[in-house]
């Protein structure tokens, strides 16, 4: 990618809203977990870091903690109203879709989708 094709694309993320359609809670993969966020988590969720990881995470490639999904490909946190623990949600989840997209997210991401392509 030239520099002028990134300034590109930077300027029209700039342009991004959440319209909270939570399609990017819904899809595919993982969420993977950094360096003290099971921790954050489960201090926000009054439980200590034991107790979350069991509960609510699971080891991918026996290395990489991850966050569960429900059956249907959802996260385990997602609700009828949204994220049940958006103040303390993982840097991935933060950083959807201005540090990282796939070409498939202008489909199922409205703020996405709303911008020109």
């Amino acid at each position: 990618m030239t520099d002028t094709m990134a300034e590109a694309a930077k300027e029209k993320i700039l342009g991004f809203t959440c319209r909270q359609c939570h399609a990017c809670c819904r899809q595919e993969g993982f969420v993977y977990l950094g360096s003290g966020e099971a921790a954050a988590m489960a201090g926000w969720m009054g439980l200590d870091e034991f107790a979350f990881v069991n509960e609510y995470c699971e080891l991918q490639d026996r290395q990489k903690l991850v966050l569960r999904k429900l059956e249907d490909e959802a996260c385990i946190f997602l609700t009828g109203e949204g994220c049940r623990i958006h103040p303390a949600k993982p840097r991935q989840c933060r950083d959807f879709p201005s540090q990282w997209r796939t070409p498939k997210s202008r489909r199922y991401c409205e703020g996405l989708a709303a911008l020109n392509p």
